[in-house]
């Protein structure tokens, strides 16, 4: 089987919290994709790079507001 990549970009996105909290942080998205149709997929949570180089898996039923800066 042959090992294939989907080509992604990545995004510096601010990510507002539903309890008030807020993340900036870069995350990868499909490079056909906008970022609407990465919020709109059926995956429960989105994995965001801090500008500290920490993981952050975050839920999306708990994101507010989230904008590519």
């Amino acid at each position: 089987m042959e090992d294939r990549k989907i080509p992604r970009q990545k995004a510096l996105v601010a990510v507002s919290l539903s309890d008030g909290r807020s993340l900036s942080g870069i995350i990868q998205i499909d490079l056909d994709s906008r970022l609407s149709d990465f919020m709109n997929q059926k995956d429960r949570f989105i994995v965001l790079k801090d500008l500290d180089d920490t993981l952050k898996i975050v839920n999306k039923d708990h994101i507010v507001d989230i904008r590519i800066q």
